[in-house]
């Protein structure tokens, strides 16, 4: 993908690395900061969330696991289905490798990186990396609202439609088309013929999303304790995190300078970087929070302004 750099700003700014937004809080319930009421979502006990139905819709492999594995990983322990929707064919996030090499290791690590989660699916839609400005974004609207409807999914996880500063198409096309999707995935004459082969008309209800430059965060889910199966989950990614590895070794090479834990085999360096860069910071959102790992979203939760009038007014049918 080339779209990550580890030295300078770039080291200092990256999403990946905890760039924070203006938010800050204090574990508990919820957290009033400057811009919204952050709410604290904890592990939950049991299977809470049984029969539910979550996907993670994001264009590249790593994007599941980097932003939101943690996440992913506790709500599949506490009882939804998951399933992985992977937008991209990842075609161009290798080191030395070829295209079509590019693309059959990344889908390989991609199916790996789903069993450690928990997904019990993976649907790769293949548009071609970094060209998915190019698409039809009604072709792949209906798409997703085609799985939507068939796999019932009441809560996405994706890039935040409206995030800032976001420079890869990939990422900002993915996140328009899910948020249209979601939409139009409860209306009845958004692709009628969806209807003569079973499906029904069916609206996601919780969205997480999440990016990689500023955003108003409200939820902040504590991922303590699934951090380790994050990290496996983005180790497991290989040919990507190594490709971030070696230019990483390249640029402080260019410097005269090295990083002893990464001069390792590769599975050592991978973990060494995987340490270094997203457990740090995973410890450093939760550290703003009080808690000791975090993921941080934009939560938009179901549309509940009738819920009262409902509950005081509604009477059985006669």
């Amino acid at each position: 993908m080339q779209r990550r750099e580890f030295l300078g700003t770039s080291l200092a700014g990256s999403a990946y690395f905890g760039a924070s937004d203006t938010t800050r809080g204090q574990q508990g319930p919820t957290a009033v900061t400057a811009d919204a009421e952050v709410f604290i979502e904890q592990p939950a006990s049991g299977r809470p969330h049984k029969g539910k139905v979550l996907a993670s819709i994001a264009p590249h492999s790593d994007d599941h696991s980097l932003l939101c594995g943690g996440t992913l990983a506790k709500l599949i322990r506490e009882g939804y289905t998951g399933y992985l929707i992977r937008t991209s064919n990842d075609e161009k996030d290798s080191y030395d490798m070829t295209l079509g090499e590019t693309v059959l290791a990344n889908e390989t690590d991609n199916q790996h990186m789903s069993q450690i989660l928990g997904f019990k699916q993976v649907f790769d839609l293949n548009y071609r990396n970094h060209r998915m400005d190019d698409d039809s974004r009604v072709e792949m609207r209906a798409r997703l609202i085609f799985l939507i409807r068939l796999l019932k999914i009441d809560t996405i996880f994706s890039y935040d439609p409206w995030g800032h500063y976001e420079e890869n198409p990939d990422h900002y096309v993915t996140a328009s088309v899910v948020e249209s999707a979601c939409w139009m995935a409860g209306r009845h004459l958004d692709f009628p013929e969806h209807f003569a082969a079973g499906l029904k008309p069916h609206s996601v209800a919780e969205k997480y999303y999440y990016a990689r430059g500023p955003q108003q965060v409200n939820r902040v889910v504590n991922i303590s304790t699934t951090i380790e199966q994050k990290l496996e989950a983005v180790r497991a990614n290989k040919t990507m995190v190594g490709t971030m590895v070696r230019r990483l070794r390249e640029e402080l090479a260019a410097k005269n300078l090295k990083l002893p834990e990464l001069e390792g085999d590769e599975p050592s360096a991978i973990r060494a970087f995987a340490d270094m860069a997203f457990r740090e910071s995973a410890r450093q959102k939760g550290a703003e929070y009080g808690l000791e790992y975090a993921e941080k979203f934009h939560y938009i939760g179901p549309d509940e302004r009738l819920n009262d009038y409902l509950a005081a007014n509604a009477v059985p049918l006669s």
